[in-house]
């Protein structure tokens, strides 16, 4: 795979992921501009989740018929389209809708992209192929929410989103260059394959083990521009942007997972240290400031992407045929947890005050960490 391969591939991931985050840390402004309260706005990212977390295994059923190149193509291209109108929404009912159009997009492209890099890479760097494409995804919620909250305090909420628009277009025109994907290495994808994966030692628990964390991770992400606000210091695009610094630390995460997980023993011990890292997260943000929240979001991206970073490439190498298939209910696991991240903590928020909402959090950690301490029994094929 060449560099100029890696290059278009890594520069999609980070568009796409970003089209899914943008609107985070303007949730407040959100909520002002279109009138509603903010378990309301906060759909903003659900509704594009959502659809993350059923759709992929759809996508994932037809890859085999479906070449990936020209549906990394397309999708960009249509996910161009919609992010680009979001200002031009009249109320947030139609937003709401474009974000959803939104989460049909993405899961078709990271799922060709997922599979693309599975099949193009050798076995010998499978692994080294797809940690690197998990820290692009972590570099591209980064970006997302850091340029989001940049560009909307300096120039308006809007600019985000049509520069975003623009970049995507640009990805789907580079795509064109890709070399044609290899469908050699599958076998043909039938609905009654998905039993069978998930009958496999330890891949339902290494899904679940990736939605529980998600949800905190989402939860706590979803819950901060609103947990500023009540925060001395307050609320600002700039600020918000600025908290989602610690995702820096998810990539240097990214890149040193497969090194620890060889010093801890395996990966069902580095997604348990990964859980408990999360559960201090989930603490550390309860506390009443602002420099508190800050810290709690670099303590949550190294716990979350210990685990996240491992969980693909042992999947994919613990399954040689339906890799399609795999990619596909590992997007749908984690982005159903993702889901009932953005949206359940903020409806307790609502009716319950925020020590509980930060309870449910902790305690999603914790049965991460306990469904990843369970994998230890479990030996993964292809496991190092």
């Amino acid at each position: 795979m060449g560099i100029w391969t890696l290059l278009v591939l890594y520069a999609a991931t980070v568009c796409g992921i970003s089209s899914i985050y943008a609107p985070q840390p303007l949730l407040p402004l959100l909520a002002e501009t279109y009138g509603v309260s903010q378990s309301t706005a906060s759909l903003a990212v659900t509704a594009t989740m959502l659809p993350l977390g059923i759709a992929p295994l759809a996508y994932g059923f037809f890859l085999d018929a479906v070449p990936a190149r020209p549906l990394i193509g397309i999708s960009l291209g249509l996910l161009s389209v919609a992010t680009a109108c979001l200002p031009l929404c009249p109320d947030f009912e139609t937003f709401l809708a474009l974000r959803v159009v939104q989460g049909l997009m993405v899961p078709a492209l990271l799922t060709a992209l997922m599979t693309y890099l599975a099949t193009a890479a050798s076995p010998g760097v499978l692994r080294r192929v797809m940690a690197a494409y998990i820290a692009v995804t972590v570099f591209g919620g980064f970006f997302g929410r850091f340029f989001s909250g940049l560009a909307a305090g300096a120039l308006g909420w809007s600019i985000p989103f049509y520069a975003l628009g623009g970049t995507l277009f640009v990805c789907a025109l580079a795509c064109l260059t890709l070399p044609p994907d290899a469908r050699s290495a599958f076998l043909p994808i039938r609905l009654g394959d998905a039993p069978q994966v998930l009958r496999k030692p330890g891949f339902l628990t290494t899904y679940a083990v990736v939605a529980l964390l998600f949800f905190v991770f989402s939860g706590m992400l979803n819950l901060l521009p609103f947990r500023l606000a009540e925060l001395e210091g307050g609320y600002s695009p700039f600020r918000a942007g600025a908290m989602y610094c610690g995702y820096l630390m998810g990539i240097i995460t990214c890149l040193t997972s497969h090194r620890l997980s060889r010093r801890l023993g395996g990966s069902a011990r580095t997604m348990a240290l990964g859980g408990a890292v999360v559960i201090g997260a989930a603490g550390l943000f309860a506390l009443p400031a602002q420099e508190a929240v800050f810290a709690s979001v670099f303590v949550l991206c190294t716990g979350m992407f210990m685990a996240h970073s491992v969980a693909p490439g042992v999947l994919n190498c613990a399954e040689a045929e339906h890799k399609g298939l795999v990619n596909g209910l590992y997007i749908s696991f984690y982005y159903s947890g993702g889901a009932l991240g953005t949206y359940l903590p903020g409806l307790v928020l609502a009716r319950f005050g925020f020590s509980a909402a930060a309870g449910v959090l902790v305690a999603a950690a914790v049965l991460g960490m306990l469904a990843a301490l369970s994998l230890r029994r479990v030996a993964l094929a292809g496991e190092a």
